[in-house]
């Protein structure tokens, strides 16, 4: 266990500092870590405290915005449909990380339209609003699935190389 709290800080840690650094809209590695929160850590406080406390860590570098409790709150989500992939394959992985950037893009698109700025606040201002925001799914899609991979290939080796200690009654 202590091993997989490790692994999963030193993600957050990525995740933070690619988050503050400039990048591709939405093509971050947040998506991933609330997944991989999800299906490796036991507490289901924890599960979705690392990926929030990630994201609030990095608005307090890049400033707050009107959706940030859409965020939150889809990524709260995310982390607790992480525990479906807990000892899953790839394709389990793939699938989590599509569906988590559907429900992502759900989510904060709503949350603009909700926020009654820039769409008017009936069904024609949810439409325009999510279809602006096609560009962006894609991007969140590409980053979700490769860093989704990446995080559960990384852990995948660090539990098949890492040396495991032998008790001595067993010598």
């Amino acid at each position: 266990m202590r091993r997989t709290v490790i692994v999963v800080l030193a993600l957050a840690g990525f995740a933070f500092l690619w988050r503050v650094v400039p990048h591709g809209f939405n093509m971050t590695p947040m998506g991933a870590l609330a997944l991989f929160a999800g299906a490796y850590l036991r507490q289901p406080l924890a599960r979705v405290l690392v990926p929030l406390a990630t994201l609030v860590a990095s608005d307090l570098i890049l400033g707050f915005h009107d959706t940030a409790l859409y965020v939150y709150g889809a990524f709260a989500v995310i982390a607790l449909g992480g525990v479906l992939l807990r000892r899953r394959g790839l394709l389990a992985h793939t699938g989590g990380a599509v569906a988590a950037a559907l429900l992502f893009y759900a989510v904060t698109n709503f949350g603009v339209w909700a926020a009654g700025v820039l769409y008017p606040a009936d069904a024609s201002g949810l439409l325009a609003s999510y279809a602006a925001g096609l560009p962006f799914l894609w991007k969140t899609l590409a980053g979700n699935v490769f860093f989704t991979v990446l995080f559960f290939a990384v852990f995948q080796l660090v539990e098949r190389y890492q040396p495991h200690t032998q008790s001595t009654e067993s010598r």
